[in-house]
């Protein structure tokens, strides 16, 4: 039976050793733990949570402090009515720093920025998803309590590890050491870490130790020592965790919680795939493209290339074509290669351009250490950029959606020196722009074979399996008109260009904005909204997450007006939207329903439970509907399923509508490859019986397009 406080403070010595078996005192604890040596987590770390009432800690990184000590015991230890005091620093990038030295106000919008993005990309994860959400509750109950330290005046961030336990009986245990509030940090088969133990029971010595610690810690908490500012954790980041929180702790199923693979458990171990690509690019002397689909773990191979090249102290710079995949890759280059020092350039991030801090990233000397500079195409392609790294055959450059550096602006990258060269995209090939395409393969080298297909992906389990069920739809005759007179413009146009090498007539800028326009009545198509409403009113079931893929603000919000006649409540997400878009897709992710966006999963923002999609909208260009159904696919808990709705435009008669014979094949170039891969061998046969009542043949396709860059 625990004794009071009070009764506590009055027993003797005799009355102490009494009590020796009794709470943290009990336990049979060393002076020290090293991973290799011991198991930190059975021998020190568990033992002393289920004793303990109070458990203070001050550590490192916020998403590695917080978000991956969720387990068992935690959840254990709040119902036994435990508190956790935890203060760590937010994921905070260099730029930000100089910011944050500008004033308060900044520096609260800077750490708020920092822990909204983290706590967004963790809810994204399905494999943190439920964790975020048990913390949520965590905090919501008053178990647990966060404050965020920085370092106003001074670079770098506050990375001191103390922490200390406390139980019923007033025994404390202190500790101090390398280790992070991570299952990296504590676990046997994680990162290399020793801790330093004390108990204020074991002599006077570890008695002061462990007052020292205790003092130390509640000044810290008050916010009072020199050179460290804490502050509470930002009210929009709690906002934004606090709506997935559930009611209370009896909510919290304790086997979803010992079903969670605690991440380095095992560690990440590369899947054969992925060995093999790497030793391929290496033989083909550190150049080439890795044609890997959706799902088949492209950034994690690259960054066992990254890693190799870094690890002998020489740099590599990894481009990306968005803010998202930036932000993206920051996370997982930090997580899979610790200790390396990580730039981030462009979308915001400006301190590459401060003291040759570039130039200095870039040096080619192997004294410097690990050095990954992560930036935007955009930023990489500007005569700034460009003279200032320092490139040649020290730098290993890593382009993501490699297909993107095609373009005449993102090119000019080409000019870079690398002595090794990787590209990565599920499907390489630049649609209609053959000079592009043979400029990128110049650049990086040719595909590494085998690529990796989606069929591949489903094979082995890394994406599920789908149903395609098309639906055919009619442009109005103001469309068919419409769609008439542009093509009679395309004709002319390219009947004007002179004729190339290969004996094709290349398209002028003029000829490509036409085909654009084109392309764009079809997917506006106005009797895709009543088919919409119908298809949803008629198969969305409560518990279901539906994406709808619309072309443009004006289109969506007609879904969305349709839609709610029909009785159903959609989502509205897209870039520019008015409120909260994280807390949108927070809310989604987490109790389902139909959210109708712009390009949605195009922005890299990835939503593995999506488990209905509906393609109102698509691009001529393969790529976008192939990567589209690849985000889809994405495996997710009790997902074994996928279903693609798609809106087909067909015309009534090629007899009478010969013009849309171009519409008709670029819809079936989609429509066929959806339906090759499909469970259901019906959407096959039915495509073909439309294509046979129209006098079409599907397996002709026109690859007449161009390559819209994003």
């Amino acid at each position: 039976m625990k004794r009071s406080v009070e009764h506590q403070q009055t027993i003797g010595t005799t009355d102490k050793a009494m009590l020796s078996c009794a709470g943290l005192c009990g336990i049979n604890l060393a002076t020290g733990y090293r991973t290799g040596e011991a198991d930190p987590v059975a021998e020190f770390y568990r033992p002393c949570l289920e004793q303990a009432t109070d458990y203070r800690r001050a550590v490192g990184y916020f998403r590695s402090s917080i978000f991956l000590i969720i387990g068992e015991e935690v959840i254990e230890f709040a119902k036994r009515g435990g508190r956790i005091r935890l203060i760590c620093s937010p994921s905070i990038t260099d730029e930000d720093l100089c910011s944050i030295e500008e004033g308060y106000s900044l520096r609260e919008d800077k750490t708020d920025e920092a822990l909204c993005t983290e706590i967004d990309c963790l809810l994204a994860d399905e494999t943190t998803h439920y964790r975020t959400r048990v913390l949520a509750t965590l905090i919501a109950v008053g178990a647990l309590d966060i404050r965020i330290a920085i370092r106003p005046n001074d670079q770098g961030i506050y990375h001191e590890k103390i922490g200390i336990f406390t139980d019923a009986f007033r025994n404390k245990v202190s500790f101090l050491g390398s280790a992070n509030e991570t299952w990296k940090g504590w676990h046997a088969r994680g990162n290399l870490e020793a801790i330093e133990v004390f108990c204020n029971w074991a002599g006077p010595s570890d008695a002061e130790r462990c007052q020292k610690h205790e003092a130390y810690f509640e000044r810290l908490w008050s916010g009072q020592t020199k050179g460290v500012e804490v502050i509470a954790f930002p009210e929009a980041a709690r906002k934004r965790i606090s709506a997935v929180a559930m009611g209370d702790l009896g909510e919290v199923d304790m086997e979803e919680i010992r079903a969670i693979e605690k991440p380095g458990a095992k560690g990440r171990v590369p899947l054969g795939h992925q060995s093999r690509a790497i030793a391929d690019w290496k033989a083909a002397g550190c150049r080439g493209v890795l044609e890997h689909a959706t799902g088949s773990g492209k950034t994690f191979t690259a960054l066992m290339a990254v890693r190799e090249h870094v690890e002998k102290g020489m740099p590599a710079l990894i481009v990306v074509p968005s803010r998202l995949l930036l932000e993206q890759w920051g996370v997982e280059t930090r997580d899979e290669i610790p200790g390396a020092t990580i730039l981030l350039v462009g979308a915001g991030h400006d301190r590459w351009r401060q003291a040759r801090r570039l130039y200095g990233m870039t040096d080619p000397s192997p004294d410097l250490g690990k050095r990954i500079v992560i930036a935007t195409m955009q930023t990489v392609s500007s005569d700034e950029f460009l003279s200032t790294i320092q490139s040649g055959s020290h730098l290993l450059v890593v382009a993501d959606e490699v297909h993107q550096t095609g373009s005449q602006q993102n090119s000019k990258l080409y000019l870079l020196k690398a002595g090794c060269r990787l590209g990565l995209s599920a499907t390489p090939i630049r649609y209609g722009d053959p000079e592009g395409t043979q400029k990128m393969f110049d650049y990086f080298g040719p595909v590494i074979p085998p690529p990796v297909t989606l069929q591949d992906a489903i094979k082995a389990g890394r994406l599920v399996e789908y149903e395609y069920k098309p639906h055919t739809v009619r442009l109005t005759t103001e469309e068919s008109e419409e769609w008439k007179a542009l093509t009679l413009k395309i004709r002319w146009e390219m009947a004007r260009q002179n004729e190339g090498a290969d004996g094709k007539n290349p398209l002028s800028e003029a000829a490509k904005m036409l085909l654009i326009r084109r392309s764009r009545i079809a997917k506006k198509a106005a009797n895709k909204v009543p088919l919409a409403s119908k298809i949803l009113k008629s198969s969305f079931s409560v518990g279901q997450r539906w994406l709808v893929y619309c072309e443009d603000k004006a289109q969506l919000s007609d879904v969305i007006e349709a839609l709610k006649a029909k009785g159903l409540e959609p989502l509205r997400y897209h870039t520019d939207m008015e409120g909260d878009k994280d807390a949108t897709l927070a809310h989604f992710k987490t109790f389902g329903g139909i959210m109708v966006s712009i390009k949605c999963l195009d922005e890299g923002v990835d939503i593995p439970a999506v488990d209905h999609a509906l393609i109102l909208a698509s691009s001529q260009n393969p790529r976008q509907f192939i990567q589209r159904r690849g985000r889809v696919l994405r495996k997710a808990k009790w997902k074994n399923l996928a279903v693609i709705h798609d809106a087909v435009v067909v015309p009534v008669s090629l007899g009478d509508e010969p013009e849309q014979a171009s519409l008709l094949k670029s819809e079936f170039i989609r429509a066929i490859e959806f339906a090759q891969s499909a469970i259901n061998a019906d959407a096959a046969v039915e495509l073909r019986h439309i294509a046979a009542t129209l006098g079409f043949d599907p397996d002709a396709p026109d690859d007449t397009g161009i390559e819209e860059d994003e």
